[in-house]
């Protein structure tokens, strides 16, 4: 899957690339600033403020009915949700603000913007590859006592939720995921606990208050290996031919599991053939 694990922290590919390439453009910037002015590093500081506002904004709003019902999402930014053109408005808007009186400057800050970019890229194009995974073949037993088994599961597409009852974000966004399962008929969910019992799994699904119909007691964290998650929770998307379209690490959002939903769904035909 997109994701990465360096020491004990695991990232998803493009919040890697996201952080790397700020981090460059933060630091050549800074060094810049102490050669061609101060102003320079004022400009970083706020395409950085502005860049991200924007791209928060560019999601927020074609999704505002969803995010009116929770407001406070809106600074959830953890749950991912970022807009490229959001991001290159916030950006263009401190270019005008700080540098429409320092001509001068344009071609470090361009440069500094290019130098970012280029490690936020090569790092997608290095590491961002999605395998087209093939679901496996073994029987996975579910808490009502029946077994899966997800390369036999073709047709429909599939959204596998992988956790665990320690797991913060995954008890956050679990409420959500329930609903969400309930809301797309026409799209399979699967909620494969990960490395627990099935009573400890139970007895949390019914303190917590939430009705799934298919949980998978993966006790030995099989998927996890499978699909390559380096971390929980972690929400695989699965065309109806078994494959795997693309993967979540972390905490999700309804926008972007809504996204995610539609990108399966929709090809069926042309991924089928």
């Amino acid at each position: 899957m997109n994701a990465i694990s360096i020491g004990p922290f695991a990232f998803d590919v493009e919040r890697l690339a996201a952080i790397l390439g700020i981090g460059v453009f933060l630091a050549l910037a800074s060094l810049l600033s102490s050669r061609a002015g101060s102003r320079l590093g004022l400009w970083s500081t706020m395409t950085l403020v502005l860049g991200l506002i924007g791209a928060r904004a560019g999601h927020v709003l074609p999704h505002l009915e969803s995010f009116f019902v929770e407001p406070w999402r809106i600074l959830a930014f953890w749950q991912g949700g970022f807009s490229a053109t959001g991001a290159l408005v916030g950006i263009l808007i401190a270019a005008v603000l700080v540098l429409r009186r320092s001509a001068r400057l344009l071609p470090w800050a361009v440069g500094s913007l290019a130098a970012g970019g280029l490690i936020w890229f090569s790092t997608i194009a290095l590491l961002g590859t999605s395998a087209a995974i093939a679901a496996p073949d073994t029987r996975l037993a579910t808490l009502d006592g029946r077994s899966i088994v997800l390369s036999e599961r073709a047709g429909r597409p599939l959204v596998v939720n992988l956790w665990a009852s320690w797991c913060p974000p995954c008890r956050r966004e679990m409420p959500m995921m329930a609903e969400m399962a309930r809301s797309h008929p026409q799209t399979d969910f699967i909620f494969a606990n990960q490395g627990e019992e099935a009573a400890r799994i139970a007895d949390y699904l019914t303190d917590a208050g939430i009705a799934i119909e298919t949980v998978i007691a993966d006790q030995t964290s099989l998927l996890s290996r499978h699909y390559g998650a380096p971390g929980l929770p972690a929400t695989l998307f699965i065309y109806p031919n078994g494959t795997l379209a693309t993967s979540h690490l972390g905490e999700i959002s309804r926008e972007s599991l809504s996204e995610q939903i539609s990108r399966i769904a929709a090809p069926l035909a042309e991924k089928d053939i």
